[in-house]
């Protein structure tokens, strides 16, 4: 009986060991263009199981059964079903064609879709908002922008009004991690943050993580924005653009070699400066400012092979703003921009391993100068970040319950904090300070499939921190777990463990903005956040809704200020003289429901949340609000097709007031004589932020007009920018005034508010 036992044991094991496994991989593109689609659905429903593309349209899945039905799916998409023998392994490229354009058509969805997005997949804290939605929403000027949209979503709150700055659940602004095909953009503003430097018509995919931070990713506490250019359509020659009230743009792509080889290129600039110039009295032009911002997106790629591909991409973009003074004959000049530049090579080893390498190279500089013709004076002030990339990704598909991703990356920092040029007469005077840092990770992610209802995502980050003789390295963990209840609802959370070991230090006591990037020292310690979530995902009425709860608590050590006072004029080398250190402490839960299909579509989202700060030498050392600190916000974004022609859009947005600080008494302090005819005046304040500003609230609108003639698409455009002109407050200052009751002085608190209602009228086109 026990040889018995031990045959019929060996001989199942050698009949699992034959078992036919085979291994299907490939690409899914979009037909029209040939573009990979990042994030397309494979799957089998006779196994029950399935993948995703990774951010090339890269997918593999191995399975073992002897006949099986692949359904491919994107959304928006016609899903596409392939039928094969497993007798080997297969190459499957599979171009997905668009659903038809009729509102009919729109509305029918694969379900199976939108249920692996929202509830199937273990990643928590993740937010794509699709590239069209962006050019759907109502916009300030015509403008479109992608930072604004961001603003919209739960957990990601606004900076001033109609500025593109956004916060993410407490963080500064420089913990947000922007990405622009791989490389950094460091400054993602326009026009004094007005708009961002992102035209939506190059991109391709958007996706915020805002928490459950994959281990890839790494450098920054409070959320990752990871955009794509277009590749450009290999397929045929294509164009779009757009005339606005400030600026107009184009974009071009095309195949170079027939599905092959393709380009895209992209421009935009603004011409208000240019208009008022034109308008303006001769006598009247030398006065009014340059004001304008211009950009440009390229790219190109060449496909040597299924195996092999080549990606050369890049982006440019500055800002002039020119004042001229005509009383005292002086000029104040203040340009700043950005440039990257990205090569990758994709390569794929086998039908499971696929690898891709990319050198990076990134760059930001901010100037502020001046030349006064009347003393025969200029000086000018610089700083920047200067970054040199090398990395290298590796996705490995080993089966349908496991797919890990590894690899490493290398940066070469150049921070300049400062350098200044002072000329007086024929006198020059020069001074630069330039900190030269070395930052390296390796990393290791792994996204497992434990059974039907359990998944996780679990990875390690390992950074390596260098700057003169000062080491800094860390053990980041990072952990998404997911219980799936039924096909429509499941639970989710995560860990994670970030550090950040460059600063943006803000002088907040500047009109223009001075921010200086500086690296980790062994006085200044790298940032760290950890923070945990947990969410339960649900999906109604056959996946047409999705819903989303979360909670959120983050901590954040070492945070960064300037000390009360602070020059930044001063000899940056100190510079660790003027800042100080602190905690940080966030927490709230998000709300969001989305609807992404159908005649009415769009998405509801609401934060409630609480942001503190706590630095020893700020407030006497006792906890303060944030800034940003907002108790409510909520945003609504609604569009409605009434036909082919005829899209109504709208967005309604609220906000508690942002946290300032201001004085509650005036007191007099004698002249040194000790004499009351003359005196000076102070101010008694209470603690840091300890005053709400009103609450924030505006509706803005769009109207869209459409006419399809063959290749051609004409669109015309209106839009309302707070459509019921609400008198939102940008900032409140103090003014002097005669008391009538008393006939002596008071100080009365006054808000200034920017914008009206400003309708605007735009024309867009493609062919």
């Amino acid at each position: 009986m026990k040889k018995t036992s031990v045959f019929f044991f060996f001989l199942f094991f050698c009949l699992y060991c034959l078992a036919q496994k085979n291994t299907i991989s490939g690409y899914i593109k979009d037909a029209a263009s040939g573009e990979g689609l990042i994030g397309a659905n494979v799957y089998i429903s006779a196994l029950q199981t399935g993948t995703v593309t990774n951010t090339y349209g890269f997918y593999s899945i191995t399975v073992e059964a002897d006949s099986i039905a692949i359904i491919y799916s994107f959304v928006g998409f016609e899903p596409q079903v392939n039928k094969i023998a497993l007798n080997k392994d297969y190459t499957i490229n599979v171009d997905l064609k668009l659903k038809a354009a009729s509102v009919k058509a729109v509305t029918i969805t694969d379900s199976r879709t939108r249920a692996i997005e929202n509830v199937e997949r273990p990643q928590v804290g993740i937010i794509d908002i699709p590239v069209k939605d962006i050019k759907e929403l109502p916009a300030i000027v015509g403008e479109k922008d992608v930072l604004k949209s961001l603003q919209l979503l739960p957990g990601v709150q606004s900076g001033s009004e109609g500025t593109a700055g956004y916060y993410v659940r407490g963080g500064g602004p420089d913990q947000n991690l922007i990405m622009l095909d791989e490389a950094v953009v460091y400054n993602p503003f326009h026009l004094f943050g007005f708009f961002s430097v992102f035209n939506v018509d190059a991109l391709k995919n958007v996706n915020l993580i805002k928490g459950g931070f994959p281990a890839e990713y790494g450098g920054r506490l409070s959320s990752i924005l990871d955009m794509s250019m277009k590749e450009g359509n290999m397929k045929k020659f294509e164009g779009e653009g757009g005339v606005g009230l400030i600026s107009s743009r184009l974009t071009l792509q095309g195949p170079i070699i027939k599905d092959k080889a393709s380009f895209m290129v992209a421009g935009r600039r603004t011409y208000a400066d240019l208009i008022a110039r034109g308008v303006a009295p001769k006598r009247l032009k030398d006065q009014i400012p340059k004001v304008y911002f211009y950009d440009l997106n390229a790219k190109v790629n060449y496909k040597f092979s299924d195996k092999d591909r080549l990606y050369l991409s890049g982006y440019y973009g500055n800002d002039v703003a020119k004042f001229n003074i005509a009383e005292d004959s002086t000029t104040f000049n203040i340009p700043w921009g950005n440039s990257t530049l990205t090569a990758r090579w994709n390569h794929l080893f086998n039908n499971k391993l696929f690898a891709n390498t990319s050198f990076i190279y990134s760059d930001y500089e901010f100037q502020f100068g001046y030349n006064q013709q009347a003393t025969n004076t200029e000086f000018t002030l610089k700083s920047g970040i200067r970054d040199i990339n090398g990395k290298i990704d590796f996705d490995y598909y080993p089966n349908p319950k496991h797919r890990i991703k590894f690899g490493a990356n290398y940066t070469y920092h150049r921070f300049t904090p400062s350098a200044t040029t002072t000329r007086v007469n024929s006198i020059s005077t020069n001074s630069t300070e330039r900190r030269y840092v070395h930052e390296s990770a390796v990393y290791f992610n792994d996204e497992i499939k434990l059974s039907d209802q359990f998944a996780i995502n679990a990875g390690i980050r390992l950074p390596l921190f260098v700057y003169k003789k000062t080491n800094y390295y860390g053990v980041e963990p990072r952990f998404t777990g997911k219980y799936q209840i039924d096909n429509n609802t499941s639970i989710k959370g995560s860990y994670s463990l970030m550090n950040q070991y460059v600063h943006l230090v803000t002088n907040s006591t500047l009109s223009f903005p001075w921010d200086i990037w500086i690296p980790s020292s062994d006085v200044i310690k790298p940032q760290q956040a950890n923070q945990v979530s947990l969410g339960i995902f649900k999906n109604l009425k056959d996946h047409t809704y999705e819903t989303s709860i979360e909670g959120y608590y983050k901590t954040m050590d070492n945070m960064i200020e300037y000390k009360e006072g602070a020059n930044i004029f001063e000899d940056s080398s100190a510079i660790e003289e003027k800042i100080t250190f602190g905690n940080g402490e966030a927490y709230g839960a998000e709300f969001f429901v989305r609807k992404r299909e159908g005649r009415l579509y769009g998405w509801v989202g609401y934060t409630l949340s609480w942001t503190n700060r706590k630095f020893p030498e700020l407030n006497n050392g006792n906890v303060f609000t944030a800034k940003y600190d907002r108790r409510n916000d909520l945003s609504i974004a609604a569009f409605y097709d009434f036909n082919k022609r005829w899209t109504f859009s709208a967005v309604f947005v609220y906000g508690s007031g942002n946290s300032i600080t201001l004085p509650v008494g005036r007191f007099a302090v004698p002249n040194l004589s000790g004499q009351w005819n003359s005196y000076n005046t102070g101010s008694q304040y209470t603690e840091r932020n300890g005053f709400k500003l009103r609450p924030y609230n505006r509706l803005d609108i769009g109207i869209k007009y459409t006419v399809k003639k063959e290749r051609h698409i004409n669109e015309w455009r209106f839009d309302i920018y707070n459509s019921y002109s609400r008198r939102n407050p940008y900032f409140v200052y103090l003014s002097d005034e005669n008391d009538v009751n008393t006939n002596g002085r008071r100080f009365v608190a006054k808000q200034v508010s920017l914008f009206p209602m400003l309708p605007s009228f735009s024309y867009n086109f493609k062919f």
